[in-house]
């Protein structure tokens, strides 16, 4: 019995380590899509454009995986 407790904690502690980091990772991706804009005259404009790009994919998938039943 003790073998089935262990991996029950394992999973919780898991599963709360990937939701502690997909909050991490999309509050970063949110931060970045606030000051963009204001990085236009310090990157080169092809970095800013692939990098927004990047942005708006990650930003469409961000609105993707929240959607009820997407997973």
């Amino acid at each position: 019995m003790k073998l089935v407790s262990n991996i029950n904690a394992y999973r919780r502690r898991h599963g709360r380590r990937i939701a502690i980091e997909q909050a991490v990772f999309w509050s970063a991706v949110g931060g970045l899509l606030l000051i963009w804009p204001h990085l236009s005259d310090a990157l080169p404009s092809g970095t800013y454009i692939v990098g927004g790009v990047l942005l708006s994919v990650a930003n469409g998938v961000a609105v993707y995986l929240k959607r009820p039943g997407a997973q």
